[in-house]
C-alpha cells in the first residue's frame, strides 16, 4: 500500500522525513512537492497531484494543514486506487473564525519575508522538540519564494470544499494536535458534521503533528491503512 503525502504551507515535502522514518516497510511513501517559485491555486495543484498519483497500486492520500482541501478535491474525483483519506491538522474551509475572507488582500510577499524570524521567536517559547524542528522548518521555507507563500495563505482564507467532502465515499481519518492553537478543533467538528463516520485520533502536541510526534503519527496512520486494506 502506498501513502501519498501532500505537504503543508511550505509545499516542499521535506518536513515529512521524520514521519517516513517511522513508517513500517510495507507502507510506500510518495511525497508530492509543489512549485517553489510560482504561485499555484488549489485547482492547479489538484491537477499536479492527479498526474502524480500511482496508476498501478492502491493508496491512501494524506493532506497536511494547507493540503487538507487539496486532498479532498483530489478524492472527490474518485481516482482509481484510492482507499482512504487522512487529514492532519487541517480544514475544508477558512479555518479561522475571527479573520474575514477579505483579509486575504493583506497576504503579500513582504510579510512572509519575515516569517523565518517569527518561527525563530516561537522556538524560544517552545519545548525541546519544537526547537529541534525549527532548523528543518527554516530550511524548507527559505527555499520557497515569499510571494508563493502569500498566495497559498490567500487560498486558505477563501477555500471551501464542503461540497467535495460530501462526495467522498472512502474512509477518512483526522489527526488532531491537542495543543494546536492555529487550526482549532472547530475545524474537525465541522468536518465530522458532514462525514459522521470520520475517524479522529488525538495526539498530544502542537500544530506540527507529524514532525513533533512522528512515531505516534505513524502508528495512527498504520492502524488506519490496515483498516482499509
Amino acid at each position: 500500500m502506498s501513502l501519498v503525502l501532500l505537504p503543508g504551507l511550505d509545499g516542499t515535502g521535506e518536513l515529512f522525513d521524520l514521519l517516513i522514518g517511522n513508517l513500517p516497510d510495507w507502507i510506500n511513501p510518495i511525497v508530492i512537492s509543489y512549485p517553489r517559485d510560482q504561485p499555484c491555486s488549489y485547482q492547479v495543484l489538484k491537477r499536479l497531484v492527479l498526474k502524480a498519483l500511482p496508476t498501478d497500486a492502491e493508496y491512501v492520500i494524506l493532506g497536511e494543514s494547507f493540503a487538507g482541501p487539496l486532498a479532498v478535491m483530489v478524492a472527490d474525483t474518485k481516482p482509481a486506487g484510492l482507499q482512504g483519506v487522512i487529514l492532519c491538522a487541517s480544514f475544508v474551509k477558512k479555518p479561522f473564525r475571527v479573520i474575514p475572507s477579505w483579509f486575504s488582500l493583506l497576504s503579500v510577499s513582504p510579510i512572509y519575508s519575515l516569517w523565518p524570524a517569527s518561527i525563530r521567536l516561537r522556538a524560544i517559547f517552545g519545548g525541546d522538540k519544537y526547537k529541534e524542528l525549527v532548523v528543518m522548518v527554516l530550511k524548507a521555507i527559505r527555499s520557497v519564494r515569499p510571494g508563493v507563500i502569500a498566495e497559498r495563505v490567500k487560498a486558505i482564507l477563501t477555500v471551501n470544499v464542503e461540497k467535495e467532502l460530501m462526495n467522498i465515499d472512502v474512509p477518512m481519518l483526522y489527526l488532531v494536535g491537542k495543543k494546536d492553537y492555529l487550526i482549532r478543533k472547530h475545524n474537525v467538528a465541522g468536518i465530522k458534521k458532514i462525514k459522521s463516520d470520520l475517524m479522529v485520533a488525538e495526539i498530544n502536541t502542537q500544530h506540527f503533528v507529524l514532525q513533533l510526534e512522528p512515531e505516534k503519527s505513524a502508528s495512527e496512520i498504520e492502524k488506519f491503512i490496515k483498516s482499509v486494506k
